[in-house]
């Protein structure tokens, strides 16, 4: 797409989501009752939709009545995979114009912010299994998860000044959801508001450091692991900065974490969870948990057999049903985080369930005796760019890394291999020793799931 047309395009989306912020915000305060009973009107939508645009969905769902269907009868309906999601992919997808073919196409040429056919994102991830998935916005479907993603600010929730710098540690490859809504964000946050300072995550640790020296970030986002090994830094005294907000999300938030960052500089951490599914979770100052977009979507908590569970318990894994995103309708869509949905009101009186006992993937970053720290995601996006590769499991070395990659055809295993070097010597390894193996199948731990990463 030239320049010209993609400028044109992303600034007309981004003031559909300036028009459409006081709504989403105003929709934070809504009572649980009225929030019900637009889980319910989306829920029917989106199922008609589904049945008459979606040949997958129109299989799965014959049926029902999808004029008297109600959020209770959704453990009537089939759970859906990302296997699932990516065997049908072309049935599953509402616009025929749309491939996955084409869509693969995009995301592999991807790397600025850009649109598909004109309308469409797709954000590409691995999640904590390894395997990849695509996910495709339409131009409404997009806009609301903007708006999701960034409306709990709009309520003041834990807010500083209006000008407060902010410093962000997260992607910055667009195929990665957090990549893709800071590029997105980037000049609508700029247009008046706080000045941001973006930080690939990938980058050396040196060099992030310089970098926030620099900038004096009054807010830091990021990665949890990253704010952790920040933490440790500013310790250490290489890292002169006192952050008043750090905002953590991606990852399991773990207790060490919280407590280096309350060391280094006397806060605590607000942790929000967020998926490229199209779900942002955010947190208030009345307690740990985090508040569910209700509005917009369905959270099923589940036992690790699929069997909902009562709130209150702890959850393997949920199941989520998208209220808004008509391109690719999400249905009782299977995500392996493990948390607990809280019953009852929160005391910040907003009525959107809560989540709380959040799950995950904890040892994102591989840290070598030379000091030098290569993070999971850049590891993910070398290992997951050759479209043959479906899963991967990455051990850790004292020198390097073992890999083990299981494909559905061929794949180029020595230029991932150079990809992974190339990425250690980046962040300041002499010498790194990697190596790749194809396998049929890879090893899992007692309860199905994958351990992607494997530190020392």
């Amino acid at each position: 797409m030239v320049a010209e047309n993609y400028a044109e395009l992303v600034a007309r989306q981004r003031a559909d989501v300036t028009d459409g912020l006081f709504s989403a915000v105003h929709r934070l305060r809504w009572s649980a009752d009225r929030l019900a009973a637009e889980r319910e009107r989306r829920l029917r939508e989106l199922l008609a939709w589904s049945v008459e645009r979606s040949p997958f969905h129109a299989e799965r769902l014959a049926g029902i009545d999808v004029n008297c269907f109600t959020e209770g009868d959704l453990p009537s309906l089939p759970v859906m995979t990302r296997a699932d999601l990516m065997r049908s992919f072309d049935q599953v997808i509402t616009d025929p114009a749309l491939t996955l073919d084409m869509v693969n196409t995009h995301v592999d040429k991807l790397d600025e912010d850009d649109y598909l056919l004109e309308e469409y994102r797709v954000i590409a991830t691995s999640g904590s299994t390894g395997a990849r998935g695509l996910f495709v916005y339409g131009w409404e479907d997009w806009t609301t998860f903007v708006l999701s993603a960034t409306r709990w600010h709009g309520r003041g929730a834990y807010s500083l000044s209006s000008n407060a710098s902010v410093g962000t540690l997260f992607a910055s490859n667009t195929r990665h959801v957090s990549g893709a809504l800071h590029a997105f964000l980037r000049d609508l946050i700029g247009g008046g508001g706080p000045p941001v300072t973006h930080l690939p995550v990938t980058l050396p640790l040196p060099e992030i450091v310089s970098g926030l020296n620099a900038a004096q970030p009054a807010v830091l986002q990021g990665y949890p692991s990253a704010m952790h090994l920040l933490a440790l830094e500013a310790k250490a005294g290489r890292l002169k900065i006192n952050p008043k907000r750090v905002l953590t999300c991606g990852e399991q938030c773990t207790d060490e974490a919280r407590a280096a960052v309350a060391d280094a500089w006397g806060v605590e951490i607000y942790d929000y969870w967020g998926c490229s599914e199209g779900v942002y979770a955010f947190p208030c100052k009345a307690g740990t948990a985090m508040h569910l977009p209700d509005d917009l979507a369905i959270i099923e908590p589940a036992d690790r057999h699929g069997n909902v569970v009562a709130p209150g318990q702890p959850a393997a894994k949920i199941l989520l049903t998208n209220l808004y995103n008509r391109t690719q309708p999400l249905i009782r869509y299977e995500i392996t985080d493990a948390m607990t949905v809280v019953d009852g009101t929160c005391e910040c009186g907003c009525a959107h369930r809560r989540i709380t006992d959040l799950a995950g993937r904890t040892d994102s970053f591989f840290v070598y005796d030379s000091g030098a720290a290569v993070h999971w995601l850049g590891m993910t996006t070398i290992l997951l760019s050759d479209p043959a590769v479906i899963e991967i499991q990455v051990a850790q070395t004292p020198r390097g890394a073992d890999v083990s990659v299981a494909t559905k055809a061929e794949c180029n295993t020595e230029g991932l291999r150079r990809g992974l070097v190339d990425l250690m010597a980046g962040a300041g390894m002499v010498d790194p020793q990697v190596t790749i193996r194809r396998v049929d199948a890879l090893d899992r731990l007692w309860s199905g799931k994958l351990r992607q990463f494997q530190p020392l």
